[in-house]
């Protein structure tokens, strides 16, 4: 036996919410909804336990400037 919960949404509602979110927190959603978190957060761990080097602005824009 399951419980079922039914729950009604306005589209317009939703929109209303995402345009107050701060923009920390709209970015999360875009990665959370675009099903790249889990690659995100694999990386970030890469980073914390220094498996990766991450590079620095020079590194990255040496022969751009």
């Amino acid at each position: 036996m399951g419980i079922g919960v039914k729950v009604e949404l306005k589209v317009e509602d939703i929109a209303k919410t995402i345009k107050k979110l701060k923009k920390e927190d709209k970015e999360m959603l875009l990665l959370l909804l675009s099903g790249e978190s889990k690659e995100i957060a694999k990386r970030a761990r890469e980073i914390k336990s220094k498996k990766v080097k991450t590079l620095k602005r020079e590194e990255i824009l040496k022969n751009v400037l």
